[in-house]
């Protein structure tokens, strides 16, 4: 059967004695129960694997690893030069209220927004979300001890954040309910140091202008909108310092729609400077058979993100 259970350590308590055994005063330590849990191996619910050990930019480096000119983070050579490829590809670990998080329709992983704030943020610097949504980037900057601020218009989204802050133990960064568009009255000009944007779809108007609009009425308002936000977060953001923004493409009415250089034109517009992207492909999206079997349709299941910088 196996190694013998301890009786010491090991009990059961029947929610059906009169069924399970006549005795039903014993069922603590019945033997047949305890055969039972051999036979069947039942076995409590793993733990949590440990989320802090399994962020790698928290990790102590010894001295020497940074280059001491390195002003912008706090990187080894090996890190920095991984990061500047341009593709993400890697699968990241379900935890950190995942099925929470999960349940916004556009939600992302902290452990990849991580990513950006170890390459363009060191420790104790501010970090801007102007699209928070249930708050993985304010999480991602409390574990790797960042300051953080972010907007989100739903307080439904904002509870599911604080309610992960209190299931594991993260120090709460500050996060507003109320449009983005007006973050300048909330923050000092210059005083944030990176800007990590994942806006809302385009097409789900209700989520960025708490209306329903539809077709190119919803395109020109969105474009509109984020022209206004991209003004603002330069404002605010030191000079030197950088932007990141998510965005997706899409397919609509029989066609392919780049929206990508939308994006790269309003940020270049309000006086950023394009310095590159990097392609994240969600491995996680699931595949479905759009034009099976007669023409092809893509499944979008990568987001192109912009980098830009502030040049004064």
């Amino acid at each position: 059967m196996g190694k013998d259970f301890d009786f010491e350590e090991i009990s059961f308590y029947c929610r059906s004695p009169i069924f399970m055994c006549p005795d039903c005063s014993h069922a603590p330590r019945c033997r047949d129960l305890l055969n039972l849990l051999r036979i069947f191996k039942l076995e409590e619910k793993p733990p949590e694997p440990d989320y802090r050990k399994l962020f790698p930019w928290t990790r102590p480096r010894p001295e020497g690893e940074v280059d001491p000119n390195n002003k912008l983070n706090e990187l080894g050579s090996g890190e920095w030069l991984k990061f500047t490829r341009t593709v993400l590809t890697e699968t990241f670990p379900k935890t950190l209220g995942h099925e929470l998080r999960r349940k916004h329709p556009e939600y992302k992983s902290p452990f990849l927004l991580g990513q950006l704030l170890a390459f363009f943020t060191k420790e104790r610097d501010m970090v801007l979300d102007p699209f928070a949504g249930t708050g993985s980037a304010l999480l991602a900057a409390a574990l790797m001890n960042r300051e953080a601020v972010g907007f989100e218009l739903f307080k439904k989204w904002i509870d599911i954040y604080y309610e992960i802050c209190k299931s594991h133990e993260i120090p709460r960064r500050k996060l507003v309910q109320g449009d983005c568009v007006h973050l300048s009255r909330y923050l000092p000009a210059e005083s944030v140091d990176f800007i990590l944007m994942d806006p809302p779809g385009i097409l789900k108007p209700m989520e960025w202008l708490g209306k329903d609009v539809k077709g190119e009425q919803a395109f020109d308002l969105f474009f509109s909108m984020l022209e206004e936000l991209f003004v603002n977060c330069r404002k605010v953001l030191r000079n030197k310092k950088y932007l990141a923004v998510f965005t997706r493409n899409l397919y609509q009415e029989g066609s392919y729609v780049y929206i990508t250089p939308h994006f790269a034109a309003a940020g270049q517009q309000a006086g950023f400077v394009l310095k590159g992207e990097k392609i994240w492909e969600n491995t996680a999206e699931k595949l479905r058979p759009y034009g099976y079997p007669h023409t092809y349709v893509p499944n979008v299941v990568h987001y192109n993100i912009l980098i830009f910088q502030k040049n004064a």
